[in-house]
């Protein structure tokens, strides 16, 4: 069962680093673009689909508008999910899941190939999680290096696990676990360490789309607004990760979903995976 849908401010927590947003990414034009990610979906909570939406039209009912706030930017409270890994794989007959007509190469890896080793990963987890439930405590928000570090130029603002419970430290240990080991088969080329976190608010995917870099969000406007304090109160400043509290929700599987997907209620669709339900 999901626990608490409150909206109990917490306090303050770790800010973004002042690393660019795109450091550590590969920028290489010639690479395959991923085209599966291992997922943990809480999304088909509906009282975690309530709460976000209730946090979410709040800041779109701002008047005047928040600067760069748009109803396109906001992610479906159905499609809500941890990443643990990307990845490019080929579907099964060898063509990649990803047609482009660029220069790009194939993929050597395979979908198949993807979910045998997620599926080989499932005794593993049901002994780490020694008849515990995986939960995931939404208790922190914050935003993904601003451009310049300035929180007026913020393009992800997400909603993520405290580090201080139990919940929180089985479920890093697992998603570290699981991003680890695609990591060593080849499967997963990004080398930065897991942030797990739940993406409510994304630039990349607003409409329509212009030439030139994307248009931000002022995540500052976003935390100082009225909108937001049933929420969390005012911060000090912008540094730290703000405590909310959007409840602590159960994984009921692990999946490999296709990037872009949309299944019948607009969520991610899967290509396979296993219960964590005992």
């Amino acid at each position: 069962m999901a626990s608490g849908t409150a909206f109990a401010a917490r306090g303050g927590r770790r800010f973004y680093n002042n690393r660019p947003r795109n450091q550590g990414r590969n920028n290489n034009a010639s690479k395959s673009p991923p085209t599966h990610f291992l997922s943990l979906p809480i999304g088909h909570h509906v009282r975690l689909q309530e709460a976000v939406s209730s946090f979410t039209d709040r800041l779109l009912q701002c008047t005047p508008a928040l600067p760069g706030l748009d109803r396109s930017i906001v992610i479906a409270p159905r499609r809500l999910h941890l990443t643990l890994g990307v990845m490019t794989l080929n579907d099964d007959d060898g063509t990649s899941a990803n047609s482009t007509s660029g220069p790009a190469p194939a993929p050597t890896k395979t979908l198949r190939e993807a979910l045998s080793l997620l599926l080989s990963l499932e005794p593993r987890i049901k002994e780490l999680l020694s008849g515990s439930r995986l939960c995931v405590p939404l208790h922190r928000m914050n935003i993904m290096e601003p451009d310049g570090g300035n929180p007026d130029n913020a393009h992800v603002l997400w909603l993520g696990p405290s580090h201080d419970s139990e919940d929180a430290r089985r479920l890093q240990k697992i998603g570290e676990m699981v991003n680890r080991t695609f990591r060593e088969a080849g499967f997963i080329s990004e080398r930065r360490p897991l942030k797990l976190h739940c993406t409510v608010l994304n630039t990349s995917h607003r409409k329509p789309r212009g030439r030139g870099p994307r248009q931000p969000f002022s995540y500052r406007a976003l935390v100082t607004s009225p909108a937001t304090r049933p929420f969390f109160p005012a911060p000090a400043h912008f540094r730290d990760a703000i405590e909310v509290d959007f409840g602590t929700w159960d994984v009921e599987e692990i999946q490999l979903c296709k990037m872009g997907s949309y299944g019948r209620d607009g969520e991610y669709v899967s290509c396979g995976g296993f219960s964590l339900i005992s």
